[in-house]
């Protein structure tokens, strides 16, 4: 059985301490701190797969409209900004420079390249 203690309202603390268990925003906000235009994240250094933290970091990053793409190659997750280019140089419509990018199929070169 429950057992029930009468609590006086006032001795209830109020302040939310925030949420617990975040993961991705630390990460987002110390490659922006950074500086570099790509970075990759050390795969030791992550307490969870490689597939769900780039999940983790990819749904954050829509739900946020952060200006950062994130994808992985051969097991390592990469981080690029999009709001400035490979010089440094600040884009101010990195939205609309995001829409333009199209995906370029990979030539014959490439693929021996990789094999």
């Amino acid at each position: 059985m429950v057992k029930y203690k009468e609590v006086d309202p006032s001795e209830i603390d109020n302040l939310r301490r925030g949420r617990r268990g975040r993961v991705s925003y630390p990460i987002l906000k110390g490659f922006l701190e950074t500086g570099y235009f790509l970075a990759s994240l050390d795969p030791e250094s992550l307490n969870r797969t490689t597939q769900g933290m780039a999940a983790s970091l990819g749904i954050y990053i829509k739900s946020h409209d952060m200006p950062i793409k994130v994808f992985q190659r051969t097991g390592t997750i990469y981080l690029m900004r999009l709001d400035v280019d490979e010089k440094g140089k600040e884009i101010s419509d990195w939205r609309e420079e995001e829409a333009k990018l199209e995906a370029k199929p990979l030539t014959q070169v490439e693929l021996d390249k990789r094999s």
